[in-house]
């Protein structure tokens, strides 16, 4: 009995651990230029996430250090692979334009996680997730598979984006 309670204990930090994996493999397509399957990935990141939250409840296992596993993932699946894909597809060629933009992106996601971690929350997100933010870059680059957007319309998109993970305003849990 103990060593199956060892590993439903240990079952949500596995899928965050396929979380991870699926952020760096995103990275690295992304570089390769396989932007929709980079995308694709980040897309199962989210699966991931939602349900490694979903098994810790169920089986009484949440803690700190899940909880902070579950944001330093975030980090690489929902802040660096989107932006570094959408990077790759739009801003490569932009040089400085392009790194400010990917930047913002990311420390406004690291910013966002920090205060989410630190916050008492009840039934309410203070800023978009960087679940949402980075789930929504990966949407856009799929959507540019098929059809052209302006690299204009995406820096706006990147800062929207950045503002709405770092702004103060209330968003329901779903």
């Amino acid at each position: 009995m103990g060593n199956i309670m060892l590993h439903v204990a240990i079952l949500p930090n596995i899928v965050t651990f396929c979380n991870v994996a699926t952020g760096t493999i995103a990275i690295i397509f992304a570089v390769d230029n396989l932007h929709s399957l980079a995308s694709l990935l980040i897309i199962a990141g989210a699966l991931c996430d939602r349900f490694d939250g979903i098994l810790a409840r169920k089986y009484e296992v949440s803690n700190e250090f899940g909880k902070q596993l579950d944001s330093l993932a975030d980090i690489i699946t929902f802040g660096v692979a989107p932006v570094i894909n959408v990077y790759m597809l739009n801003f490569a060629k932009l040089q400085v334009v392009g790194i400010i933009l990917t930047v913002t992106f990311v420390i406004c996601g690291v910013y966002r996680l920090a205060r989410f971690n630190t916050l008492d929350k009840n039934n309410f997100f203070v800023g978009v997730p960087i679940t949402a933010a980075g789930s929504l870059l990966a949407i856009l680059v799929l959507y540019q598979a098929k059809f052209p957007v302006h690299p204009f319309i995406t820096a706006i998109g990147i800062l929207f984006l950045s503002y709405s993970m770092v702004c103060r305003r209330q968003f329901k849990k779903i």
